[in-house]
């Protein structure tokens, strides 16, 4: 799966060694020193006519896609010149129970939670609490002794100290060096991330931060792009520079100004009976229940506060982040980024000599990475016909299956929720992409003659 690992006989060496540890903010609307104040908005011009879109079309996909069992349920939303141009509910949010999808159906968007710790990201640093370019270890020092595994001549592992130390910016971009834990044992430091439990939830996250100071890293902090657990280290540097709690942030910040009321770190009382159920697709195309709606660990109150991937939310809730983030940072009167620092999110960050060492960037994808997403720096006629890959389109996806992008040269935005574990990428985000974008390209009608 990889283009990049190492001697698994290293995991073993790595695992004897690894010691795991024991377990007043200006107010947004506030001018901020040399800038303008977010209060004084600019308001965005009359919208025009609702823009035309075949709802039917897209109906019948996604219908399909359930009545022939490929999928349990999904709801999807697609927005275009200002207006939410489709909705839609199919199947079943718990199956075992027999309730419908609905719009206001409770999903886990998992890794969708990265965008939003990514956009908190930089409201702080829009604020002068900190910045990208300072080293990591100026708010968490021990992840300054963290080093890279190699295995020796000798069969025992070797470390390296970082020649360069990781910055926020590295967080940013997955390219810190870091392992995550999820793979399984594809490589020996991915294994020795599993068996430390970073994502075990009774531990908040300056215990976690403990944990992961006693990790090795896979390779030297900017030399190349892997998914990590580098967004929740992001999470914890929130915590610190401001004294609150990453999910207090998410509120204040973020959720409380979009009107975001249904997302959450956990499920609430009133949600409990819309939240789906997840399930996971095996091998022979059977979904069996994974994590049952009514005794999942998101309706406990557990400490953990994952910026990687902790939320729940509803399909319109999610919704109003994305608008936010493709009205330049503003969303009904309030502005959460400016729009400067919304572009640099969905522009392409890397450096050119930086490898991705994970394939789902890079290569023939045509795809890159910002800040908190993928970034399409470039697509060809196939990609935008099979998938509705366009150059500009930033977005990313949960490990459920849910998914959302941005095209900031249509004025659109789609999402799409499922609810299930699999080994590939579910072809129907595609579809739904492909069928979305011929649908909301400014050029749809030359296209399609």
């Amino acid at each position: 799966m990889l283009k990049f690992s190492l001697p698994t006989a290293l995991a073993a060496a790595l695992l004897g060694l690894i010691a795991c540890a024991p377990a007043a903010e200006t107010p947004k609307d506030s001018a901020k020193p040399g800038t303008t104040s977010k209060a004084n908005l600019a308001q965005k011009p009359d919208l025009g006519p609702k823009p035309d879109f075949d709802v039917a079309a897209m109906d019948s996909l996604l219908s399909k896609a359930i009545s022939s069992g490929e999928h349990v349920g999904a709801s999807a939303l697609i927005y275009d010149e200002g207006h939410t141009v489709y909705t839609g509910t199919f199947g079943m949010a718990d199956r075992e129970r027999d309730y419908a999808v609905e719009m206001d159906t409770v999903w886990r968007i998992y890794s969708m939670t990265k965008p939003v710790t990514a956009v908190l990201i930089m409201d702080l640093q829009e604020d002068g609490l900190l910045d990208l370019n300072d080293p990591v270890s100026k708010y968490i020092p021990e992840l300054a002794n963290m080093q890279v595994a190699t295995l020796g001549e000798d069969g025992r592992p070797v470390f390296t100290p970082q020649v360069t130390p990781m910055t926020l910016k590295d967080l940013m971009l997955h390219r810190a060096g870091m392992g995550y834990g999820i793979f399984g044992d594809i490589n020996a430091v991915e294994t020795a991330y599993g068996a430390a439990k970073l994502f075990e939830p009774s531990e908040t996250l300056d215990v976690k931060m403990q944990k992961l100071s006693q990790l090795p890293l896979l390779v030297q902090p900017g030399e190349g792009w892997y998914y990590s657990y580098s967004i929740d280290v992001l999470g914890r540097v929130a915590e610190v520079v401001t004294e609150k709690s990453l999910g207090e942030l998410f509120k204040e910040r973020i959720f409380d100004p979009l009107e975001m009321t249904e997302t959450s770190f956990r499920v609430s009382a009133d949600q409990k009976s819309r939240f789906a159920t997840n399930y996971f697709l095996n091998e022979t195309g059977e979904y069996i229940v994974a994590e049952d709606s009514q005794t999942s660990p998101f309706l406990d109150n557990n400490a953990f506060e994952s910026g990687g991937g902790g939320l729940v939310s509803t399909l319109p809730d999610f919704a109003k982040f994305a608008q936010m983030m493709l009205d330049g940072g503003i969303y009904n009167g309030h502005r959460v980024l400016d729009a400067a620092t919304v572009k640099e999110m969905m522009s392409d960050q890397m450096d050119p000599d930086d490898k991705f060492l994970f394939p789902w960037l890079g290569g023939e994808t045509n795809a890159s990475f910002g800040y908190g997403g993928s970034v399409q720096i470039r697509t060809n006629p196939t990609q935008e016909a099979t998938q509705g890959k366009a150059e500009g389109q930033w977005g990313w996806g949960g490990a459920a299956r849910t998914n959302f992008w941005i095209d900031p040269k249509n004025d659109a935005f789609g999402i799409i929720m499922l609810q299930y574990f699999g080994q590939a990428d579910p072809e129907l985000h595609d579809r739904f992409q492909a069928l979305a974008y011929a649908q909301t390209r400014d050029d749809k009608d030359v296209a399609a003659d």
